[in-house]
């Protein structure tokens, strides 16, 4: 199984354990969930200490892992981006570092962030690397449409960016427009139990699983249930494994 989002940082040696336990062998993590303006020092810290500290301890605990690295909308820095942008690719070390995010316009969707995000889709262009966009629980739909039509000035290919937090109302138009669709199984966003259905609605192509496990009240053992529960629907192994983890290896070149 892979997870697509989690935040190691606050997972303590015990979680990863469980995480391995219930079938979790590959992760791609991310930095430190912030909740508001972070300054270019603390960004890039986080950004060395996933890298350089979280990725080995997790491959001490018997998973793959791989890092993101990006600044999502709530997270911008009042000033000092190009500063954080200008060091992502010297970060990019060992081939650990494969996608560029979690991005986002967060629920404000301002000017900025917009400015913000359609700047760090451009990096991933230039980088050759995936991005992977996060849309928030308030007003997820307004804010889903508002992202992909700046996907769409972004003139990234489609299928090399990831839209976390598709619900039964936006996983058709993530979809619709070529990009991948992350359902992000935490109790913010969405229950295990409704995955069956949007996955026999929707088909397994171009679907992947989140658990952002380390930001807020998680569910660690959100992901292996959902396999387990379109198992009990009658999907068959060739989806339930593209669903679980070949897709999000194609996806980020593994």
């Amino acid at each position: 199984m892979f997870d697509l989002r989690l935040h190691p940082d606050t997972l303590s040696d015990a979680d990863l354990v469980t995480l391995q336990t219930f079938g979790v062998r590959a992760v791609l993590a991310a930095p430190h969930a912030t909740e508001g303006p972070t300054p270019p020092k603390e960004l890039l810290a986080a950004f060395e200490h996933l890298v350089e500290v979280q990725l080995p301890r997790l491959e001490r605990a018997g998973l793959r892992a791989f890092a993101m690295l990006g600044v999502p909308g709530p997270a911008l820095p009042r000033r000092g981006l190009s500063e954080v942008l200008q060091a992502l690719p010297a970060l990019l070390r060992a081939g650990t570092v494969r996608a560029i995010g979690p991005l986002g316009l967060g629920s404000s969707a301002s000017p900025a962030h917009a400015d913000a995000l359609l700047e760090q889709l451009t990096l991933a262009r230039s980088l050759r690397l995936p991005a992977v966009v996060l849309t928030p629980a308030r007003a997820r739909e307004r804010v889903t449409r508002q992202t992909l039509a700046l996907l769409k000035r972004s003139r990234l290919p489609p299928a090399t960016v990831a839209v976390e937090g598709a619900t039964g109302v936006t996983l058709p138009l993530i979809l619709g427009q070529g990009h991948h669709a992350c359902l992000c199984l935490h109790p913010d966003a969405l229950r295990a139990e409704k995955v069956p259905a949007l996955v026999a609605r929707a088909g397994p192509e171009r679907l992947l699983l989140s658990s952002a496990a380390g930001a807020g009240a998680a569910d660690l053992v959100a992901i292996p249930r959902a396999l387990h529960l379109l198992g009990k629907a009658g999907l068959s192994r060739p989806v339930l494994a593209a669903v679980g983890q070949r897709t999000a290896e194609r996806f980020l070149g593994l």
